[in-house]
């Protein structure tokens, strides 16, 4: 996890000025950090934008700023820039701006291959550990190491870095310009070619090429109409999705998305609704798995409606289901999912995306300064 955290925070994008002291020498252009949150998100949905990246974005984004919009409001559920800074604040990170800045411009030069498998050195500098091992942290980045073990729970402790070359689990334990590949922390040099093996973890495979999780190796993207297993976002070549209805065999779909209330939504054949437009199907037609784009349903409002048989999603920012515990012959509302513990019949009724034996599992406690 600690390089998956560096690289969000490395990815920095500002644009560059030069700045004067009082002798009238230039200083090195710098990045505040109050600026390094939009100016990562702001590079990395460029990169979305220009590179190979799952045609599920599509359907949730429309232009950039609606890509920096999306990933604000992921950031609660998940470890990221926010806390980084968090911690830069209160000083177990110290924050060099002038090296955010060339880090940038080093991040901004990589192919779409190398970008967020490389670590140039530009970017070491950036956010640099005060917290010794043997004492307590909640982010790899607060280490001196750069590794903070919570395999014990948190807030976890600081330990030594492996070396490039050691046996590994995961790339948070391993040194800074290196990931844990095919269980040996390695440095990225070149994309991985077709054919060879690859991490599903920390896919390095060139570009037009996923990591099959089943074969563990880089695997040529199919094209439109070819079968497909469903198995990894990027199975299907740019703007197409695995897709199969029930028992029919899958295969990759192009995308369409529709931006229009009332407009035709056919998830077998790619017509899908943008989210992005706070619009999801209608469904009416539930052998088809057709019907119409209409604005997703808020907490409390019907999403089943059993007099004209029609299922509409619950709005998916939310955090929401369609209860239809009553059964099909009565009116479904949408409901806030469930905690760990609480009652559950399906995966979906979880916050924690997991119903065990008919109770919500436990959500990841995320480990935060």
């Amino acid at each position: 996890m600690k390089k998956h955290l560096m690289l969000v925070t490395l990815f920095l994008s500002f644009l560059p000025m030069a700045a004067c002291d009082d002798g009238g020498k230039t200083k090195a252009p710098s990045l505040a950090l109050e600026e390094v949150e939009d100016a990562y998100l702001d590079l990395f949905c460029e990169k979305i934008e220009a590179c190979e990246f799952s045609a599920y974005f599509d359907v949730i984004i429309e232009d950039r700023q609606g890509c920096v919009d999306f990933l604000k409001s992921r950031s609660d559920q998940e470890i990221g820039i926010a806390d980084l800074i968090a911690a830069a604040e209160v000083g177990t990170i110290v924050y060099d701006g002038a090296a955010a800045h060339a880090c940038l411009e080093a991040m901004r030069g990589l192919s779409c291959a190398a970008f967020g498998n490389a670590d140039p050195p530009e970017c070491m500098d950036t956010f640099t550990g005060t917290i010794a091992d043997g004492d307590a942290c909640h982010l790899g980045e607060e280490c001196v190491s750069g590794n903070c073990d919570r395999g014990a729970g948190c807030p976890g402790v600081c330990v030594p870095a492996v070396a490039e070359g050691g046996v590994c689990e995961d790339s948070g334990a391993c040194v800074s310009g290196t990931k844990c590949v095919l269980d040996e922390c390695t440095a990225y040099t070149t994309p991985v070619a077709a054919g060879a093996a690859c991490n599903p973890a920390e896919d390095w495979c060139d570009t037009g090429l996923f990591c099959h999780p089943t074969t563990g190796e880089c695997t040529a993207r199919l094209s439109v109409g070819a079968a497909c297993e469903d198995v990894h976002e990027l199975e299907c070549e740019q703007g197409a999705l695995c897709i199969g209805m029930g028992q029919d065999p899958k295969e990759c779909v192009e995308l369409t998305v529709v931006g229009t209330v009332g407009g035709v939504c056919d998830f077998g054949a790619g017509t899908v609704c943008a989210a992005y437009d706070d619009l999801s199907c209608a469904i009416d037609d539930f052998q088809a798995f057709t019907g119409t784009c209409q604005i997703s349903k808020k907490l409390g409002e019907v999403c089943f409606d059993s007099t004209a048989r029609v299922l509409t999603l619950c709005d998916p920012t939310a955090e929401l289901y369609c209860d239809l515990s009553a059964g099909f012959q009565v009116d479904g509302s949408c409901t806030a999912k469930k905690a760990g513990g609480e009652a559950c019949t399906d995966n979906d009724h979880c916050l924690s995306g997991w119903c065990d034996a008919e109770i919500c599992a436990e959500e990841e406690e995320l480990c935060r300064p």
